[in-house]
């Protein structure tokens, strides 16, 4: 017991001595430092007067603010035609819808009416068809060109073959040509 009485109080010793020398290395390192003396800081003096403007100075200035009032009158006038320019754009959008509308109707009346004269084309192809050949060729000699020949290249090729051998040779042999795209339509 001896022996671990001696190494209790030799460890002791050692750790007391550790921490007498760390507290006094602190008090060594950690010294306040030295005081500032104090002195009064005075607010800068400003001049009780203004300083002379030199006349460059003045005409500088003055050239400033002309271009300021100039910029503000074209900030004030590019407003204004923004606005202008705007109006005019709904204007401008809105009658195009209207123009979009009107024409939507007026493809749908000439799909309507396109409708209409095939409907009666074929009627009059159906008609022309169930006529004597003789008959038939009189109406179409005398019908206006362009009509007698839709209604003959409508009609089946043994009908229409029929009507042209007994129409006038000059008006069968024009009917025939343009029907086949060989001779241009004179109007």
């Amino acid at each position: 017991m001896k022996y671990f009485s001696v190494k209790l109080i030799t460890g002791v010793t050692c750790v007391c001595a550790l921490l007498a020398g760390s507290w006094a290395y602190a008090e060594n390192t950690h010294t306040a430092p030295a005081p500032t003396p104090k002195t009064q800081t005075e607010p800068p003096q400003l001049p009780t007067q203004p300083a002379s403007i030199s006349p460059e100075t003045l005409r500088l200035l003055e050239m400033i603010e002309r271009k300021n009032r100039e910029l503000k009158k074209r900030e004030e006038e590019l407003l204004l035609k923004e606005k202008n320019l705007e109006a005019l754009e709904k204007k401008v959008l809105s009658d195009l819808q209207k123009i979009e509308e009107a024409l939507a109707r007026s493809e749908e009346m000439v799909g309507i009416r396109k409708d209409l004269i095939e409907k009666n084309v074929k009627a009059l192809v159906k008609a022309y068809s169930n006529m004597k050949p003789v008959q038939a060729a009189a109406l179409l000699e005398r019908m206006d060109e362009a009509t007698a020949i839709i209604i003959i290249s409508r009609m089946k090729s043994r009908v229409a073959g029929k009507v042209l051998g007994v129409m006038n040779t000059r008006i069968a042999k024009n009917i025939t040509e343009k029907i086949a795209g060989k001779k241009k339509d004179k109007n």
